[in-house]
């Protein structure tokens, strides 16, 4: 099949293809503007009492800066318009990205390629921009290591001499991540916390890079021309800003997604869902692309697609239920709401998300606060995502694609959450890169877009 898939590409579309003739330019022109907008937001904002770098609240030591803090500008990343330069920035990096995929075939496979790289290394290299989560990984895995308590009834409060302590974000809320991540973060707590963040970062952009190589080998397989896929994926700003500078986890989270989307692709069915599920391992997630890869028809003759159903399903709950057991055996079962869609992260709300904003919105035209409306509107979400994702569950078993239904449940999911913050977007550009339909670009591009002031400090 991946033969088949392969002799089906455009001759052009091969690594080191070259650009056509006369129409490399604006394209080229468009990534190498984005290119000099990703160094200053990577570069300038390494400089001691950063208002972009979170954690210097927590203090400035070289280690936490980074190699860049040479490029550094003090008096403008710790001034008032640290930001909101910054956000400026995010927002010409966004604009520069959407003319670099309209006008993605000027680009050759392995001007792609290596850009993509290139950038992963100069964000793998900058300051934790705009977030503290990475030191909330620490303190989780240095909670059960150097202090004996279990991260998922224990907060970053309740060691507040640790090291990690002053860096650390939430530092009230106990871990809400999968416990086979936390597991593979204990070994780093003996290393110390500037040994430990560098590690993560380097995790982060290679599982980052990961994806964007298994979606390019997917769209392969798919029989696609896998540039633009991979520049949806490895140049938007919250991958690389957020997901590699900022140290997120959501690119290890996702890596075995990308995997099952590969799997998928290569016709081995039953592996699919079970790797998309694996992904529960870190976030819960991960799990929503499962059920479309289950359910997926492609012309079968129903007993067949039943018993194919039936096993992808078996492999999954598989998967799902030897993530719960390690849960269980290493943590307890409050590690359990971190394998679940309805994680605790639900009771918190970000200003942002699609809830908020319509509660906001009803108490601006009805009596009360948004308060009194939050649960009702909440519920009224919850109720719109179920909805859409069994109506596109029954259209996949209808013979829909499944990677194109799996992207719009996932839209659904981050419209519908209460909590919403940027990295989150990682989620839907996976599937997004390889579906078919045009509308859900667009769409990735528009939610980022909405997304891009959270975390900023304007302030």
């Amino acid at each position: 099949m991946a033969t088949r898939a392969a002799r089906r590409l455009p001759a052009s579309s091969g690594p080191g293809a070259a650009a056509a003739p006369g129409r490399g330019r604006p394209g080229l022109l468009a990534l190498g503007a984005l290119c000099a907008v990703y160094a200053a937001l990577a570069a300038l904002p390494a400089a001691p009492g950063s208002n972009v770098v979170l954690a210097t609240v927590g203090g400035s030591p070289g280690w936490l800066l980074g190699p860049l803090r040479f490029a550094g500008i003090e008096s403008l990343a710790d001034g008032p318009l640290g930001g909101p330069l910054f956000y400026a920035g995010l927002w010409l990096a966004l604009l520069l990205y959407v003319c670099v995929l309209a006008r993605w075939r000027d680009l050759s496979a392995r001007t792609a390629l290596s850009t993509i790289a290139g950038l992963h290394l100069l964000f793998l290299l900058a300051p934790p921009l705009l977030s503290q989560d990475v030191f909330s990984y620490i303190a989780y895995a240095r909670l059960g290591v150097g202090h004996s308590l279990n991260p998922y009834t224990h907060a970053p409060n309740d060691i507040p001499l640790d090291a990690v302590y002053p860096f650390a974000g939430s530092k009230d809320a106990s871990s809400v991540y999968g416990p086979v991540f936390t597991l593979l973060t204990y070994p780093l707590a003996p290393l110390g916390v500037p040994a430990a963040f560098w590690i993560l970062k380097a995790v982060a952009a290679a599982a980052s890079l990961g994806v964007v190589l298994l979606v390019w080998r997917a769209a392969r397989l798919l029989g696609r021309d896998p540039v633009l896929p991979a520049l949806i994926v490895g140049l938007n700003p919250h991958v690389l800003v957020h997901v590699v500078g900022g140290a997120h986890n959501e690119a290890l989270m996702m890596l075995p997604a990308a995997a099952a989307l590969r799997a998928w692709a290569a016709g081995r069915r039953a592996l699919g869902p079970a790797l998309a599920t694996l992904g529960a391992a870190v976030k819960a997630t991960s799990i929503v692309l499962a059920p479309y890869l289950a359910l997926a028809q492609e012309g079968r003759p129903r007993p067949e697609a039943r018993r194919s159903l039936v096993r992808a399903l078996a492999a999954a709950a598989a998967v799902a239920a030897g993530i719960a057991l390690i849960a269980l055996v290493a943590f307890g079962s409050h590690a359990l709401d971190a394998v679940s869609l309805l994680s605790s992260n639900q009771e918190r709300s970000s200003r942002w998300s699609f809830p908020y904003k319509t509660a906001q919105a009803l108490a601006a035209v009805l009596p009360g606060d948004r308060l009194e409306y939050r649960d009702a509107v909440r519920a009224v979400y919850a109720a719109a995502f179920a909805g859409v994702a069994l109506l596109l569950m029954w259209r996949t078993w209808r013979g829909a694609d499944p990677i194109w239904a799996a992207a719009w449940a996932t839209f659904a999911l981050l419209v519908a959450s209460a909590w919403l913050v940027p990295w989150y977007l990682l989620w839907l550009l996976v599937p997004t890169a390889l579906a078919r339909g045009r509308a859900l670009v667009p769409a990735a591009v528009a939610l980022s877009a909405w997304t891009l002031v959270i975390a900023v400090p304007l302030r």
